[in-house]
């Protein structure tokens, strides 16, 4: 989808109201705002200044120049940064958005409040608050830019469509949010692509909470860094198996990179005067799996402190899926913990999980500390038994068992006291499983398996 994309309708306005009603939304409630009207509401953000960031006159006026003219915002028109988002550049024409558009988000955001209200945490919900998101319309860019920058000093990047981690993290290394102008179908409560739903209605209150601003930006410094180092690496050889390696591990360190950030800024929880509270977005952004991250019997709930490395480690080394609920959920000791997360000791442990066996979405491991043992729950060795006894196991576990007994015939060499840690408290590995194992894979069985997506949210 581009800018150029004009938006129709494709459910008359009858069934656009029975589903409104499904979701306790009256349709003629769901009324845009006239362009006049926004105008105006711009006009006003643009002149505060008792605000963490106020935005110089002479950009104001620019700004709202642009926003009068029509034409979309510039990449940093509210600041000197900017970032390079290539053919995936895009605007939000307004005016372009179609009533089923905006039904669709009045649906799920009434649907969002009224599980948000009860399991996001109190930080988030004043987030919302401040950005107007649960509002009956879709968010205005313009409107909603200004806001952003004023009170945390982040700036939206418009995109057409999920775009490579590459540019999503390098995004955030500039404070800049990469958000979609598509709205998912209505009546649609989970969507695996991001849309305006997740990425503003899930993603935006976010911003408000310093420490998770900041491990957003921490995680986008760190992918740089992962970046520089395979050039500087590149630079150096021209030999082509060399080259293939290099790309390789560097795709690996950005596939661990990314588990912290899913675990943390996507689907995390946290405890708060005693109680489990959502401020992940990715949960935030489902109604369904709100309450399902927090009461369900089915998913296990893990304390961790992301101070502590083998806390850090375990969300490294634990591999999930995108397309369902989650089967384990981390869940912070406090906000503050999350400030250890520096970019150089991102990149300090995702070069330790390269070393160490990996963990599948659905284990307790020994040495967690677990809040609740979901009836998904598997044993750490039961992906080997699974796997060999060609027993059902989701992908997940399948690359998870592959990629460990693999390594471990190679030998598991720790490098540092953490690491040791970690291996010690695995359980005993079985040697049976590794001669089988060993004897199946020289005979090329496990060959055309899946592998791990890197993939932003």
């Amino acid at each position: 989808m581009t800018s150029k994309t004009k938006h129709l309708d494709t459910l008359d306005t009858n069934e656009m109201r029975k589903i409104a009603l499904e979701h306790g939304v009256n349709i003629d409630d769901v009324i845009p705002p006239e362009r006049s009207e926004w105008l105006g509401l711009l006009k006003a953000i643009l002149q505060k200044r008792n605000v963490r960031f106020p935005i110089p006159p002479d950009v104001a006026v620019d700004y709202y120049r642009c926003a009068e003219s029509g034409e979309p915002f510039g990449i940093g028109s509210l600041s000197g940064e900017t970032v390079n988002l290539h053919h995936y550049a895009n605007a939000q024409e307004y005016e372009s958005l179609t009533l089923e558009d905006h039904v669709s988000w009045a649906c799920l955001v009434h649907d969002q409040q009224a599980t948000k209200r009860h399991f996001a945490c109190k930080e988030y919900l004043q987030g919302e608050e401040m950005f107007e998101i649960g509002g009956m319309v879709i968010p205005n860019y313009y409107v909603l830019n200004a806001r952003i920058f004023q009170q945390t000093g982040w700036q939206l990047a418009t995109v057409s469509e999920i775009i490579p981690a590459e540019v999503f993290f390098h995004c955030h290394s500039h404070k800049f949010f990469p958000v979609t102008t598509f709205m998912r179908p209505l009546g649609t409560d989970y969507l695996e692509e991001p849309d305006i739903g997740h990425d503003v209605a899930g993603h935006v209150a976010t911003f408000t909470i310093p420490q998770v601003a900041q491990v957003m930006n921490n995680h986008g410094l760190a992918n740089d860094m992962i970046h520089r180092e395979k050039t500087e690496k590149l630079n150096k050889t021209q030999d082509p198996q060399e080259i293939a390696r290099i790309h390789e591990e560097a795709n690996e360190l950005l596939l661990y990179a990314g588990r912290l950030y899913w675990f943390t800024v996507e689907f995390g929880l946290v405890m708060q005067n005693g109680e489990l509270k959502v401020f992940g977005a990715g949960i935030l952004s489902s109604p369904g799996e709100t309450k399902y991250s927090v009461d369900s019997p089915e998913s296990n709930r893990v304390l961790i402190d992301p101070s502590l490395d083998w806390d850090l480690l375990r969300l490294a080394t634990t591999d999930y899926l995108i397309s369902e609920f989650q089967k384990t959920y981390f869940v912070m000791k406090d906000f503050e913990t999350l400030t250890s997360l520096t970019p150089e000791r991102i990149l300090d442990v995702v070069h330790k999980a390269q070393r160490l066996p990996h963990h599948t979405w659905r284990e307790v491991v020994p040495g967690d500390h677990v809040l609740n043992v979901g009836r998904c729950v598997t044993s750490s060795n039961e992906k080997y038994f699974r796997l060999l006894a060609n027993q059902p196991l989701d992908q997940c576990m399948q690359r998870a068992a592959i990629r460990n007994l693999r390594l471990i015939r190679k030998g598991v060499k720790p490098a540092s006291h953490a690491e040791r840690e970690f291996l010690s408290r695995l359980p005993e590995f079985p040697d049976k499983i590794l001669e089988e194992f060993a004897q199946r894979d020289r005979e090329s069985e496990f060959n055309d398996l899946p592998t791990p997506v890197i993939r932003p949210s």
